[in-house]
């Protein structure tokens, strides 16, 4: 009841303040610019817009950068679904179904199910945030190095699994992936690796670069061989959303999606692509359609946005009562309140319990922005559309660029982007899948630092894997997906040989008979 009463006068406050409904709005909006713009990110977003909000009362400023969070999660869907360039790495899992949606004129639907699907993740996760925020926090506290390495290896086992390719390309792919996140300095033996003795890679390689370089590069460059293929827009806007019934049908995959989206959200520095990863593989397990997944199947698109938004709800439970932020995101939203005034930990709500409830409130309405943004939106999105890809592809090309250079102020990662895409382009000539190189990127320094943090706690010794009970479990569950397809495939292929090998007569029976 106390919760209750907490978010009814939250709202009342919220409802009483133009100027507080006005800057979610908005922020949700410049979120969905951010999303939308392969280059920009939400981390970007919230650092600019956090000299901006000096001015405004803390709870105001808070809920507007929270909007801006939630607003570009749901808005790298955009780019991810109309040309195949995810706005935002957790969108990735978004363009393996989208886009092939777009593709069968299907656009408009790929675009509604988004929508819908990020709302309702964004609505479960505020439920988690706002009910079971200190002992979710808690749980996760608890998971050590073994857990944190044992979420990775999953994660990478997915989505080598996933992947309309042979498991070998997949696999493949992934450790590619992984070689590239390791290239710079050692952090714990301060070696350089795979630097070549330039000073620039003695830093690695972003994520953002490895990113916009493998995924868009290649998009581009196809585009030179295939000047007819390109979706044509969608001349009405009918049957965006859907039916009650098909909303309903997908419920428990919506659920289901957001609630993997929280869990992840709530464990730092595993984010969303995880989250979106797991979701997409739970969806194809449990659905009837399973061999239409990677063809254009909604519950893909579905599972992917309904972890992502899941994840900012996620993220924020470690946040606002530990201090510990969820993601990169989060990490500037804890400035952001340290600017204003409000220490992140246990004792958040008893200091500052009024604001907290206000800015708790502010992210259901940032939530419930996003259908009114989106839906008003796309009449300007799809219009991207209407240009062939060949003659957009220049455009796209430069937005690469300068998206690139603009993180960093680095014409060094411009050059790692162009590499990455020329590289790219060639794997994809190869049928190499190129999604599981990004997640190798996003995952493989998660994966390599906590199993060496992991072993050094242990003292070297590789069973406390398996010792673990939460890391056995995900250590076993990722060998399963592995190799689980290909073991029955051949338990099938034997059965088959046995059920078709022709009976062989007892002649002494024959001669009873």
């Amino acid at each position: 009841m106390e919760i209750l009463s907490n978010l009814a006068v939250a709202f009342g406050n919220e409802f009483s303040s133009p100027l507080s409904l006005a800057l979610i709005l908005v922020g949700v909006l410049v979120g969905f610019v951010f999303g939308a713009t392969p280059g920009l990110t939400a981390t970007m977003g919230v650092a600019l817009f956090i000299p901006l909000t000096f001015p405004l009362n803390s709870d105001v400023a808070i809920s507007m950068m929270i909007a801006l969070y939630c607003g570009s999660m749901a808005g790298g869907a955009i780019p991810a679904i109309l040309i195949n360039i995810p706005g935002t790495p957790s969108a990735v899992v978004t363009t393996i179904d989208g886009y092939p949606m777009t593709r069968n004129g299907r656009a408009v639907e790929a675009y509604g199910w988004a929508l819908v699907a990020s709302v309702v993740g964004g609505f479960v996760a505020w439920v988690a945030l706002v009910s079971l925020a200190p002992a979710l926090a808690r749980l996760a506290l608890k998971l050590g190095s073994a857990e944190y390495a044992a979420v990775a290896f999953l994660g990478l086992a997915i989505i080598s699994s996933v992947v309309a390719a042979p498991l070998v390309k997949g696999v493949l792919a992934t450790i590619i992936g992984i070689g590239l996140s390791v290239v710079g300095f050692d952090q714990i033996t301060g070696e350089g690796r795979w630097t070549f003795d330039s000073l620039q890679l003695t830093r690695g390689i972003g994520i953002m670069p490895a990113l916009i370089g493998l995924l868009v590069i290649p998009e581009l460059m196809m585009t030179l061989f295939q000047r007819e293929a390109h979706a044509e827009a969608p001349k009405s806007l009918k049957g965006m959303f859907p039916s009650l019934r098909s909303f309903m049908g997908q419920g428990v995959n919506m659920i289901r999606s957001a609630v993997i989206g929280v869990a992840t959200g709530i464990i730092p520095a595993l984010g969303g692509s995880v989250g979106a990863l797991i979701a997409y593989d739970q969806s194809k397990r449990f659905s009837k359609n399973r061999a239409n997944f990677g063809k254009g199947e909604p519950e893909g698109v579905v599972a992917s946005e309904s972890a992502n938004n899941g994840v900012t709800g996620g993220a924020l439970i470690p946040l606002l009562t530990l201090g510990i932020p969820g993601d990169t995101v989060t990490a500037m939203l804890l400035g952001g309140l340290m600017i204003h005034g409000l220490q992140p930990g246990p004792r958040l709500f008893e200091t500052s319990g009024d604001i907290v409830w206000n800015i708790l409130a502010a992210v259901l309405l940032a939530n419930m922005a996003i259908i009114i943004v989106g839906a008003i939106g796309f009449r300007l999105f799809v219009r991207v559309l209407d240009v062939p890809k060949h003659l957009l592809a220049p455009a796209l090309f430069v937005l690469a660029v300068v998206g690139t250079y603009a993180l960093a102020n680095s014409w060094f990662d411009v050059v790692i982007m162009l590499g990455l895409g020329i590289f790219g382009f060639i794997a994809t000539l190869g049928a190499i899948p190129v999604y599981p190189m990004v997640i190798g990127v996003i995952l493989g320094p998660l994966l390599e630092s906590e199993t060496r943090r992991a072993l050094v706690i242990s003292g070297g010794d590789w069973t406390t894997f398996l010792t673990r009970p939460v890391s056995a479990v995900l250590v076993t569950l990722a060998i399963a997906i592995l190799i689980g397809p290909s073991l029955t495939r051949l338990f099938r292929r034997r059965a088959s040989d046995a059920a078709t090998e022709p009976r062989t007569l007892d002649p002494r029976r024959d001669h009873e008979d």
